[in-house]
């Protein structure tokens, strides 16, 4: 089979390229970067196509000319809102792995995707906001806009000083949540038309921008299996999905949803396999470990552990983690982190937006 793999910026795609490798299947990868991390990575084929959120036409001028090349596509990042429109456009044979439309931007709603969970977990008291005089004034909530990632734009301290600069409108609301003081925990989920393939629950640690996570610490939590196995049955899942919790000490409240890959396929991708028709499989048990990207935890926590004190016990998670950039060339990483640094720069934005901007979506405004 010929793979296309969108969004090779993200360093999980790395894992679905082995994924490909081990099943012979020929890899192709798009993006709208010169140097996307996953690029540099063995057999596999790199094309450079319009940004979906910049250049919605040319985009999709690009990705119809592929679709007739390829046999299936598994998108990675939120370009995967703009493909699902020219998954149910397009006349050409292809496989996508991802969720029907509708359940995919119902999931990506900071509020809706609620409706869509079982009993196993719950859910923290929640309000849509349409005007600032609807925001409730210096309470242990956050606030954040329904569409929203790596913890930008969150307001944890809702006072009138943080909500004076933001902007919120019928077209552009916010989500006020009650705040659950506790453990942070995520999972993710590889589902076949609602089957669980393969599940891993684990930690977030050393978290940029207090969200985007470059250590993923391997944990287990049977009411995160229970929920994402009944999630999956009830939904008819079909692809890639992650849940973002809070472990109070007594229950398991979920706080958002990522209908697509986040890093913990790093930790299952060893038990996955494609086979010649498309279909997934789970092939063996997964690995127990911890996984970090590159030299990152020294490059940007490095610093402030020595400050804290805490180098040595840095050092010791960079050590006993397996790099998820193994197979790269050294030089790799830091290429396409200075392609991020100067987009940051240049569009002025933080590093976590500079790495997104272009392909996220957040709503009907980017159509």
């Amino acid at each position: 089979m010929t793979i296309l793999l969108t969004c090779p910026r993200a360093p999980v795609t790395i894992e679905w390229i082995k994924i490909a490798n081990r099943g012979l299947h020929q890899v192709i990868l798009v993006d709208s970067l010169d140097y996307p991390i996953s690029k540099f990575y063995k057999n596999t084929t790199y094309i450079k196509i319009p940004s979906p959120r910049i250049d919605l036409t040319g985009y999709q001028r690009e990705m119809e000319k592929l679709f007739l090349v390829i046999d299936m596509v598994i998108p990675n990042c939120e370009d995967i809102f703009f493909l699902s429109k020219l998954k149910d456009t397009t006349s050409a044979d292809v496989l996508f792995f991802m969720p029907d439309t509708e359940l995919l931007f119902k999931l990506h709603h900071k509020l809706e995707f609620f409706s869509l969970l079982n009993s196993h977990v719950k859910i923290p008291e929640s309000k849509l906001i349409r005007s600032k005089k609807d925001i409730k004034l210096n309470e242990k909530t956050v606030l954040k806009p329904v569409y929203s990632r790596f913890g930008r734009d969150i307001i944890r301290d809702v006072n009138l000083k943080s909500i004076e600069n933001i902007v919120i409108t019928l077209e552009n609301p916010w989500v006020q949540q009650k705040y659950i003081h506790g453990t942070a925990i995520c999972n993710y989920a590889v589902c076949e038309y609602g089957k669980v393939i393969s599940h891993v629950v684990y930690k977030p640690m050393y978290l940029l921008n207090h969200a985007a996570s470059t250590y993923f610490e391997y944990y287990e939590d049977t009411r995160c299996e229970a929920f994402i196995i009944e999630f999956a049955k009830l939904n008819n899942y079909h692809g890639q999905v992650a849940f973002d919790y809070i472990d109070d000490g007594n229950d398991l409240y979920v706080l958002e949803c990522n209908p697509r890959a986040t890093s913990g396929l790093h930790l299952i991708s060893n038990s996955i396999e494609i086979k010649s028709d498309g279909r997934l499989n789970k092939k063996s048990k997964i690995l127990k470990k911890s996984y970090r990207v590159g030299v990152s935890l020294y490059v940007l926590f490095g610093f402030k552990a020595l400050l804290d004190g805490e180098f040595m016990k840095l050092h010791h998670n960079h050590k006993g983690a397996k790099d998820a950039l193994d197979g790269l060339p050294f030089y790799s990483q830091f290429l396409s982190l200075y392609e991020i640094i100067k987009r940051a720069f240049i569009y002025r934005k933080h590093i976590t937006s500079a790495s997104t901007f272009d392909i996220e979506y957040d709503g009907e405004k980017d159509e």
